[in-house]
């Protein structure tokens, strides 16, 4: 694996973009969890590496900013939710190692952002809705700007969730929530669903006067069923434990759980279907801890 990634750093700028391309592809179609865990690590660092030798670069700062976002995700933060509530100090230390790289993920997005957007994270904040003029972002972007979008604000928001009393991160969720919008509004669709399946948690887990909103996550979780054909266990995830628990609705919480764990694998997203499977197992055998 080492020797690999060495092999692209002597590449063309354009080979190594699509050679990150075919890596990310690979390990979303890795099916064992332990084996992604193991060697997701040494394509992070070759990432980190090939952005140092061209820090100003937007393509290399989302591969990497990505990667720590989907690993302190996925392995970090998902290995503390599965540990028992006795294990506080365990899970302690593993939110706060997954709190660090959303941290570091967003310190390299913002600059790309703010550049974009002068004083996107600065602008006071509606007093109704929590949200930024959202006017103000769209003469700036356009649909190639929904990757940075959504990595900057799942970033943000991930830091939020995590360390709630981090106030400088705090205070850049307002401006998270106007760019997760803006890339629901120019490209709906993107990444099979990526940002329906977000919205709803985002929607479902935030409250009001932070952009939360049960109707919105409901209709988000609508149009992910619709669009990947049913075939997700992270949009029915991310219902049971959001929309569910906030409705106190235990059947349709259960319902969900037991659709996700049903579902077959993807071929092509086989890792994260694995992994929304473990954790609704986890969620349906704690269902007493939550009704």
């Amino acid at each position: 694996m080492f020797f690999i990634f060495a092999s692209v750093l002597s590449l063309s700028s354009c080979a190594i973009l699509k050679a990150a391309d075919r890596a990310s592809e690979a390990f979303m179609r890795e099916g064992d969890p332990e084996l992604a865990r193991a060697a997701l690590p040494t394509m992070m660092k070759a990432t980190e590496a090939i952005l140092l030798a061209d820090p100003g670069d937007i393509d290399k700062a989302l591969a990497a900013a990505s990667l720590y976002v989907m690993y302190a995700s996925a392995f970090l933060d998902g290995d503390a939710f599965l540990l028992p509530d006795d294990a506080w100090e365990q899970r302690r230390a593993l939110s706060v190692r997954a709190n660090a790289l959303y941290l570091r993920a967003a310190a390299l997005l913002v600059p790309f952002v703010e550049a974009r957007i002068p004083g996107i994270f600065e602008t006071v904040s509606d007093e109704r809705s929590g949200y930024k003029d959202e006017k103000k972002a769209r003469p700036r972007l356009s649909r190639k700007d929904t990757p940075l979008l959504y990595w900057t604000s799942a970033a943000i928001m991930a830091a939020f969730a995590s360390d709630s009393m981090d106030f400088d991160n705090a205070a850049r969720m307002a401006g998270a929530l106007v760019l997760f919008e803006q890339a629901r509004t120019l490209d709906p669709d993107w990444n099979s669903g990526s940002l329906d399946e977000l919205a709803v948690t985002v929607y479902g887990s935030l409250p009001a006067e932070l952009g939360g909103d049960g109707l919105k996550a409901t209709a988000a979780f609508d149009r992910a069923v619709a669009g990947n054909g049913s075939r997700s266990p992270g949009a029915y995830l991310a219902y049971a434990a959001s929309v569910c628990v906030a409705a106190a609705d235990r059947e349709g919480f259960r319902k969900a759980l037991e659709t996700a764990l049903a579902l077959e694998s993807r071929p092509e997203t086989a890792l994260l279907d694995a992994l929304a499977r473990r954790k609704a197992r986890r969620l349906l055998d704690d269902i007493a801890l939550y009704f």
